[in-house]
This record gives structure tokens, sequence and C-alpha cells, in this order.
């Protein structure tokens, strides 16, 4: 049976692959809105729908993705307090055990990591704060790349809109039987363009207050209740900040690895 590690990553992974395809959905909008500039007619009304179920599409998959996100998460919270305080949570590992899907207990076993959140302290406590420590550093530089990454798409994406629009413009006749279509599939343009701030938004705070966090977990030495203040202070911000992309933490990570490894033993000296 995969460990609560390799769960909570399956489930993740789950997650991340329809944020992929909510993106493709993303991009049939942008495409039918390149197309509908150079059409009248029935085929304009069809673009439009197109259009329209795509954003749809993209609607549930966010919703869906967003659940998978959740019980992940779940589980990696569970997990960090069965490493900290070594203890098994049989009640609360089932119930979770029992939401996740028969693929994504399968898959599990190929994402066990043994070194995941490996401490070298025999404390609750200490073990508490290595690991929030450890999440912290990792999830607060890995936001910065994404909300870098954000903020970069959403410069694309507001270039492409406008030159849809000024393009649009030139191009379209001035028949006023097209321009409710036209109208329909510019608005719809304008919700990946969102996403892409709002995340950008969302990233930015989530690394600020990860930063905060970290400093915090520094000064609180071993008082087991602001540990857990502060353990479910990390809670909220990842609860509310989205999935670091796969690509993002595969680019970041050798990088990452070397400075935890530094700050490891720079902690030592």
């Amino acid at each position: 049976m995969a460990s609560l590690q390799g769960l909570s990553s399956a489930v993740l992974d789950a997650a991340k692959r329809q944020l992929k395809y909510k993106a493709a959905c993303h991009w049939v909008t942008l495409i039918s809105a390149a197309v509908s500039i150079f059409t009248a007619g029935v085929v304009l009304y069809i673009l439009a729908f197109v259009a329209l179920i795509s954003e749809l599409s993209s609607w549930f998959l966010a919703i869906s993705a967003a659940n998978k996100k959740s019980l992940g998460q779940e589980l990696l919270r569970l997990n960090i307090l069965k490493q900290s305080y070594r203890e098994d949570m049989a009640i609360d590992t089932a119930y979770l055990k029992a939401r996740v899907s028969c693929s994504e207990l399968q898959a599990g076993d190929d994402f066990d990591n043994p070194e995941y959140y490996s401490t070298r302290d025999d404390s609750p406590p200490a073990r508490l704060i290595e690991i929030l420590q450890e999440s912290c550093f990792w999830s607060q530089r890995l936001y910065t790349a994404c909300r870098d990454r954000a903020i970069k798409a959403s410069v694309g994406l507001a270039v492409a809109i406008a030159v849809v629009i000024v393009v649009g413009l030139s191009v379209a006749g001035p028949d006023p039987n097209y321009s409710a279509p036209r109208l329909a599939i510019l608005f719809l343009m304008l919700v990946p363009l969102w996403t892409e701030i709002e995340k950008a938004l969302s990233f930015g705070s989530a690394a600020s207050r990860l930063a905060l966090t970290d400093h915090r977990l520094d000064v609180s030495g071993q008082n087991q209740a602001s540990i857990l203040s502060i353990f479910a202070d990390y809670n909220v911000v990842t609860s509310n900040t989205p999935l670091i992309p796969q690509k993002v933490y595969e680019n970041e990570r050798g990088r990452l690895n070397e400075l935890w490894a530094e700050r490891r033993r720079r902690g030592n000296l």
C-alpha cells in the first residue's frame, strides 16, 4: 500500500493533469477568437458556441481540480503530522484513503519517496519545525517562480487580446448582425486573462507569507502551541494558493535541492 506521501503526490498529479486540460480549453477559446476575425455568418456563431463550450468545460475542470487539490493537501498535512509525531493516525488515514480513486491508489506506489521530509531530530517539535521549514523554503521559491510565469502569461494574453481587437475592428464588416457573437467571444477571452492575473496575485501573496512563516519558525523555539499555530497558518496559505505546475517544479528542483542542502549544512555550523 502506498504511503500518505505517495498518495498525496498521486492525487495532486491528477489535479495538475486536469489543470492542463483546463489550459487547453482556454487555448481553444483564444484560437476561436482569432479565427472569428475572418469569418461571418453561421461559422461565426459556431465559433462563439465552441468558445462558450470550451470555457464551460474549463470551469468544470477547475472545480474538479480544486477538489483533488483539497484532498491531496489534506493527505499531505496528515503526512506531515504523522512524520513529525510518529503516530499511525489510522482513523484519519482510513477516511482520507477512502476518498482516493482506485487509479490514484495504484499510482501512489510510483510516487513514494523515502527521502521525502527526512529529518534529523528525534524530538517531535523539532521534526515538525524542520518539515515546515523545508516546505516553506521550497514552496516560497516555487511560488515566486509561478508568480513570474503568471505575470508573463498575463502580459502575453493582454497583448493577444489587444491584437485581436485591433485586427478585428479593421477587418470585420459593419454588419451589426454579427456584433453579438464577436462580443461574446471577446468577453470569453477575458476569462483566461483574469485567471492568470489572479494566479499572479495569489502566488505573490503566498510567497511573501511563507517567507514570513519561515522566519517565525526560526524564533519559535520548541513551544508546541506556537508551532501548531504556525502550522495552521501554513495550511491556510497553501490551501488558498493554486497548484505549482509540474514544469516549474522540474525547472527549479535542481537549484532548490542545492540551496536547501546548503542551508541544512550551515544550520549545523
